[in-house]
């Protein structure tokens, strides 16, 4: 139908609210043609990720669930049965789903291809975190630093390098930031679905982000909700899987909130920007400075984007600094033990608890330093934070190819040997050696890969 002038009728007004909710999910802009300087971007990630001193020994070592759990799993089940099997509770797809091929080649060849596989999906998750973001960070060099560091924050460059087990709590930053984007192609919202859907098939954390799913849903066109579509299809399975296998408590140490309190800004906020082996020196030093300092750098920019930014960048703000807070508690409090309770060297025990908290606080700090307020005293203050936190993250990074940890233990190759050489004495079973100390695997013989 067409009104008196000749045109077509204007689209009615829509309701407040879903103005509200396109707000602060505000449509991707276009992305520049710049192929070239996204794959060489890419690759170089990849290589960091491979060849950074702490890297480089994870090609000839396996770490932990890597060998003990999905390797051993893949060599003697269906892959079916296996992506229906949980492990500590819960379902582990995306590590059943990539260790079923690797499984398959020379067994001397799993540790490098692991490393090679976690770190193209790492370097893709980046990437992601790269396109999501240009909705809200507008300012390139914010942008970039944001995405690079998936790659290159210290939280996230000692035990989940190079490995399977860990890359779950990648996987829950990159379905935070595939929640908030909106491309307009139609492909693009189904790799954003497929990652959410992978996501919370190996990670029960990813439930926590059903706030940003529901919001999806009021979003006015279906590829808008591709995403909330395969989060409630994945969220189900898993559910339905952790049900069946309930998990034991860490320990019946009762939680001491003092102490998850200092548990918590350690691990978050202070190793955010310092990285967990350079913490374990600063905090017995400096003491409850550190901690102070730490916060105080976080909270000028996260309040910067509350008081002077506009609606996405308060929502960005708001929202990656609360999730960051709410996993670190939910974490801490589910795995609390008593290792959890020593200090200095409390931010060594599970690093990886870090990783995730880290990266959406790097998120809500991005938010603050991406656009100038206009009081000229706050600009010149988010000025000076940009400056110092530029400054602090690459000393931290530099100081990680230092101290990063590095895998001592009996390379893989001597492992396989030795393995071999057992089965070659006609013993019907062999028995594998990994990374961390203590950890080991046994498969019969006549399933020892070549």
């Amino acid at each position: 139908m067409t009104v008196a002038g000749g045109g077509p009728d204007p689209e009615p007004p829509r309701p407040g609210w879903r103005r509200a909710v396109e707000t602060v999910l505000p449509p991707a802009p276009p992305l520049p043609d710049r192929r070239p300087a996204y794959v060489g971007a890419f690759l170089v990630a990849v290589f960091l990720g491979l060849f950074l001193p702490a890297a480089r020994t994870h090609l000839n070592h396996v770490w932990a669930e890597d060998g003990a759990r999905f390797t051993v799993d893949a060599l003697g089940a269906s892959l079916w049965s296996n992506l229906a099997t949980p492990y500590g509770g819960y379902l582990h797809t995306v590590p059943r789903l990539l260790i079923e091929p690797l499984s398959l080649l020379p067994l001397t060849a799993l540790p490098a291809a692991i490393a090679v596989v976690t770190a193209i999906l790492r370097a893709g998750i980046a990437l992601l975190v790269f396109v999501a973001s240009g909705a809200y960070l507008r300012w390139l060099p914010v942008r970039i630093a944001h995405a690079a560091l998936v790659v290159l924050l210290p939280a996230g460059n000692s035990e989940t390098l190079g490995n399977l087990a860990n890359l779950h709590w990648f996987l829950l930053y990159g379905a935070f930031w595939a929640l908030l984007w909106r491309p307009a192609a139609r492909g693009a919202n189904i790799l954003a679905a497929v990652v959410v859907t992978l996501a919370v098939l190996s990670d029960p954390l990813v439930l926590l982000l059903v706030p940003l799913v529901l919001l999806r849903l009021l979003l006015p066109s279906w590829p808008d909700r591709f995403s909330a579509i395969g989060f409630g299809a994945g969220a189900v399975l898993q559910i339905v899987a952790m049900l069946g296998a309930p998990r034991a408590p860490s320990s019946d140490v009762p939680v001491d909130p003092v102490r998850l309190l200092l548990a918590g800004i350690l691990r978050d906020p202070v190793v955010t920007f310092a990285g967990p082996e350079v913490t374990q020196h600063l905090y017995p030093r400096f003491g409850n400075a550190v901690l102070l300092v730490a916060i105080l750098l976080a909270l000028v920019p996260i309040a910067a984007a509350v008081l002077a930014g506009d609606r996405p960048h308060r929502f960005l703000a708001l929202v990656a600094a609360g999730y960051s807070a709410l996993i670190m508690v939910l974490v801490m409090v589910v795995n609390w033990t008593p290792e959890l309770q020593e200090r200095p060297a409390i931010v060594l025990f599970s690093q990886r608890y870090s990783v995730a908290p880290a990266l959406l606080l790097c998120s809500a700090i991005a938010a603050g330093l991406d656009k100038l307020p206009e009081r000229r005293w706050a600009a010149i203050t988010v000025r000076i934070t940009r400056i110092t936190i530029a400054g602090v993250l690459l000393l931290s990074a530099g100081a990680q190819l230092h101290y990063g940890t590095r895998l001592t233990g009996t390379p893989w190759h001597t492992t396989v040997a030795q393995a071999r050489q057992q089965c070659a004495t006609a013993a019907p079973a062999a028995l594998l050696v990994h990374e961390p100390a203590g950890w080991f695997f046994i498969i019969p013989c006549d399933r020892m890969p070549k």
